[in-house]
């Protein structure tokens, strides 16, 4: 009888640190599998194959020619992604972001040069992931309390 009580009190302990731990992970933006940018459970934006779409349906960004990423005055924000790395240009600043392995979803971890996670990508939208930065961070499509994070 003891060993199924202290059985159950490690799993109650074990399960009490588990969601803290998962209620402690620092909220990101989503882009799912049909390319909707997601921040909760609210759409902020929309990737397609050529570009990004802001909350409204507004064109934002589109790949050009050569992969990269431009805006609508053709300005280059990006360079496209090479094997798990991409750069995105913060007011001309290059930063070098790395997107992780697809995990079993599909969905892979887009971190900065800090290491911090951006983003959850699916693995289907890994050539848009500067799209995906210039709409969250540079077209605010984030909410402002979160751009400041």
């Amino acid at each position: 009888m003891n060993l199924i009580l202290k059985t159950i009190l490690l799993s109650l302990i074990f399960l009490f640190v588990g969601a803290n731990f998962v209620q402690a992970q620092k909220n990101v933006p989503v882009v799912d599998y049909k390319g909707h940018i997601l921040y909760g459970k609210k759409q902020i934006g929309q990737l397609t194959k050529t570009g990004s779409l802001d909350h409204a349906g507004k064109a934002v960004t589109k790949l050009d020619s050569y992969g990269n990423v431009v805006d609508s005055t053709g300005k280059t924000l990006g360079k496209p992604a090479k094997g798990q790395n991409f750069v995105y240009y913060f007011k001309d600043k290059p930063e070098q972001f790395s997107i992780g392995e697809p995990s079993h979803s599909g969905m892979c971890e887009v971190k900065n040069s800090k290491g911090e996670i951006v983003m959850l990508l699916h693995e289907n939208y890994k050539a848009q992931a500067a799209c995906a930065v210039h709409c969250l961070y540079e077209n605010k499509c984030m909410p402002e309390s979160k751009m400041q994070q």
